[in-house]
């Protein structure tokens, strides 16, 4: 039987793998949209305002617990009702070096669990595990680069690829 130090360098480099292809995919989303789209919206939700909601929400769950956080440090306008995008969300250059930030935020976070902690539950009660809890941060930043995706492809610009 692997001793449990395998066990979590195997875990734990196939978590980082997946987080670095979606970091991947969204400095790809940032960089693919020509400038005059970037505050541009689908419905209710546009496009500054997801990528940065990706990126933030990445810092919300490597935290242990959800008491505590402070929401919209890098945003122009904290009420962001019936304001336009361009107002309240920060440009590209300011979220790309936020992702470039929180990847390594996150990738610390991630190379410091030993096995334990990464079964451990920790604050946030809707989870059983830490390791539950980084599965959905990672469904959760697929699923929100998949709207960047598609908003690209509504807009006839460069797609993203699958990495």
């Amino acid at each position: 039987m692997e001793s449990k130090e395998k066990k979590i360098v195997w875990i734990t480099s196939g978590l980082l793998s997946q987080f670095s292809s979606t970091w991947k995919m969204l400095r790809k989303a940032i960089e693919s949209v020509p400038d005059e789209y970037w505050y541009g919206t689908a419905h209710d939700w546009s496009y500054s305002r997801t990528v940065y909601h990706i990126i933030e929400t990445q810092k919300f769950y490597i935290r242990h617990t959800p008491e505590g956080m402070k929401w919209g440090k890098l945003l122009k306008e904290l009420n962001t009702d019936d304001k336009p995008p361009e107002e309240v969300y920060p440009p590209k250059v300011i979220l790309i070096d936020f992702l470039e930030k929180t990847e390594i935020e996150v990738t610390n976070y991630i190379k410091e669990l030993t096995f334990e902690k990464l079964l451990e539950k920790d604050d946030f009660k809707w989870f059983g595990s830490v390791f539950e809890k980084l599965l959905y941060l990672l469904r959760h930043n697929q699923h929100h680069i998949g709207e960047l995706a598609r908003m690209l492809r509504e807009w006839d610009c460069e797609r993203v690829k699958w990495t």
